[in-house]
């Protein structure tokens, strides 16, 4: 005699260990944070009114050289997002390669929220510092500053690649 309910368990059976096997390919394998920046310029204005190219780039989305994107030519100065979570770090650079005599930015967000920098010249230069506003997402802050550094970024990277403090010199 044939036992339905011995053909169900099976195949429920079966259904499951695939649903098991499977989850590594559902589970969210997006980037965890996104880098975006952008160019502010006064007297850019473009067809959607002020409006600007992006550059968009994930996390541990290393750029040596940014020369090749629109904004390198575009006047004005950067605009910078971030997202992602608490602990996300990235650099941006002045130079390209890395190269730290133009200047540079590293970015460690202590929230989940997103943050935005509109202006770096207020940063204090050459020393940790810590950001919190009830409208943007926290984060700590380490500036050396170069002459035009807003104006042009070359090069981002992820993660931590100094040891404390960072490096406050001209030093490559």
């Amino acid at each position: 005699m044939c036992n339905p309910y011995k053909n169900s368990v099976e195949i429920l059976t079966g259904c499951l260990l695939i649903l098991l096997a499977s989850t590594p390919v559902w589970a969210d394998t997006s980037p965890k944070a996104t880098l975006i920046l952008q160019k502010d310029d006064p007297y850019l204005y473009g067809p959607c009114g002020w409006c600007t190219d992006s550059l968009i780039l994930k996390e541990n989305d290393h750029r040596k050289n940014l020369s090749q994107n629109n904004l390198d030519a575009q006047t004005g100065s950067y605009l910078i997002d971030l997202t992602g979570h608490a602990g996300t770090m990235v650099t941006l650079y002045g130079s390209q390669d890395y190269g730290l005599k133009r200047g540079y930015l590293i970015l460690v967000k202590k929230d989940d929220r997103p943050l935005a920098i509109e202006d770096i010249e207020p940063l204090l230069p050459h020393q940790w510092v810590d950001v919190n506003t009830p409208d943007n997402g926290a984060y700590r802050v380490w500036y050396h500053p170069a002459k035009y550094f807003k104006e042009r970024i070359a090069s981002v990277r992820w993660g931590q690649w100094w040891s404390e403090p960072p490096p406050a010199s001209g030093k490559e």
